[in-house]
C-alpha cells in the first residue's frame, strides 16, 4: 500500500469554484517513508475569471504563493499534467490524503469539468477530521497549527506554507506524529479512520445533488412567494376560501410543489405565507409532517396533509 499525500493552490475562488494553479505532492511506502514528491505549477487559464484574487477579500485572510503570478501563467493549462495526476490519484495500489478534502476533492473534480474531461476517481482521506477526532474537536484546525502542536516548530523550518509540495509534507508529517502519539501504524490509523474517507465520485455526487436541491429551493421558495398572499392582506380580505401553506420541505421539492399549488388553485383555495393563517398545511411526506408537528411551539388548529394525502381527498 501507497499513501499520497496531496495539495492544490487555486488563483481564486469565484462562486465556490477554485481555478488550479498548483498540485503538490508526497508519495510514501506503507511506513510513511517518502518515496518521491514534487510540486506541479500550472497556468490557472485565460481570461478574467482565472485571474489571481488572493490578497484584499472581505473576510479574507491574504494568501501568498510560493510562485509569482506571471510563473504560473507561462505554465501549461491543467489538461498537460492530467494523465501525470491521473496516475498517481488512481493507482489501485494507493490511498490519498488531504488537508480539508472539502476544498481539494472539489478542486480537482472542477478541473476536470472545466477542461471536459473524465474525472478522477480515488479514495481520500481527511488528514484535517483526523486532527479533530486525536484532539477531541470539533473546530476545524489549520493545517499550520497542527503540524506546530502535534510535529513541532522544528520539522517545519525549511517548509514554506502554501507551497503545495510542503503543505503536502505537512499533511505527511501530521500523520505520522499521531501515529507516533498515538502508538498506532499508518495501517491502523486508516482503518480507524474511516470517518474521515470518502470515494471522490460519491463525495462530488452528494455535493451536486446538495447543489441542485439548493437551487430547486430557492425556485420554489420564489414561486410560491410570488402567488402567496402577505399577511396583512389576508387579514384585510373579506374572502373566506380556504387558505393553504406549505413546508419548506415541499417547496424544496419543485414538482411536488407546482402539483400541490394547482390542486390548491383549482379548489379555489387562498396561499398564504404562515402557519398560523392556514386552514390547511401541506408537507412534503410523513418524516416531513412528524419534523414539523414536534417542533410546533403551540397546537395548529388547521388540518395538516402530505402532499400525496392532499392529492387524495375531496374537500
Amino acid at each position: 500500500m501507497k499513501y499520497l499525500f496531496f495539495d492544490i493552490e487555486c488563483s481564486n475562488c469565484f462562486n465556490g469554484i477554485g481555478k488550479m494553479c498548483e498540485f503538490g505532492y508526497v508519495l510514501t511506502d506503507e511506513s510513511l517513508h517518502v518515496m518521491k514528491s514534487g510540486e506541479i505549477p500550472m497556468s490557472p487559464g485565460k481570461g478574467r475569471a482565472a485571474k489571481f484574487h488572493l490578497t484584499g477579500r472581505k473576510h479574507e485572510k491574504d494568501l501568498i504563493l510560493a510562485y509569482e503570478n506571471d510563473y504560473y501563467f507561462e505554465q501549461p493549462e491543467f489538461p498537460h499534467f492530467y494523465m501525470k495526476i491521473k496516475e498517481m490519484v488512481e493507482d489501485p495500489d494507493t490511498v490519498c490524503f488531504a488537508y480539508s478534502m472539502d476544498n481539494d476533492i472539489p478542486h480537482l473534480y472542477n478541473a476536470c469539468k472545466r477542461y471536459r474531461l473524465e474525472p478522477f476517481k480515488y479514495e481520500c482521506c481527511d488528514v484535517q477530521k483526523i486532527v479533530a477526532a486525536y484532539f477531541k474537536k470539533k473546530d476545524q484546525v489549520s493545517l499550520r497549527k497542527a503540524c506546530l502542536k502535534i510535529v513541532g516548530p522544528n520539522a517545519i523550518l525549511k517548509l514554506q506554507e502554501h507551497l503545495s509540495r510542503d503543505d503536502a509534507e505537512m499533511e505527511r508529517l501530521v500523520f505520522e506524529g499521531i501515529c507516533t502519539l498515538s502508538k498506532t501504524s499508518p495501517a491502523e490509523l486508516l482503518e480507524q479512520s474511516e470517518f474521515a474517507r470518502t470515494n471522490s465520485v460519491k463525495y462530488m455526487k452528494r455535493i451536486e445533488d446538495k447543489h441542485k436541491r439548493k437551487r430547486f429551493k430557492e425556485a420554489g421558495q420564489n414561486l410560491y412567494k410570488s402567488m402567496a398572499a402577505a399577511d396583512e392582506e389576508l387579514d384585510k380580505s373579506e374572502n373566506i376560501g380556504r387558505r393553504y401553506s406549505v413546508s419548506g420541505e415541499l417547496k424544496a421539492n419543485l414538482n411536488a410543489l407546482k402539483e400541490t399549488i394547482n390542486l390548491i388553485q383549482r379548489q379555489n383555495g387562498i396561499l398564504c405565507r404562515t402557519l398560523d393563517k392556514s386552514d390547511y398545511f401541506i408537507t412534503y411526506n410523513d418524516e416531513d409532517k412528524e419534523k414539523i408537528l414536534n417542533g410546533l411551539k403551540r397546537p395548529f388548529n388547521g388540518k395538516m396533509l402530505t402532499y400525496i394525502e392532499f392529492a387524495k381527498i375531496d374537500i
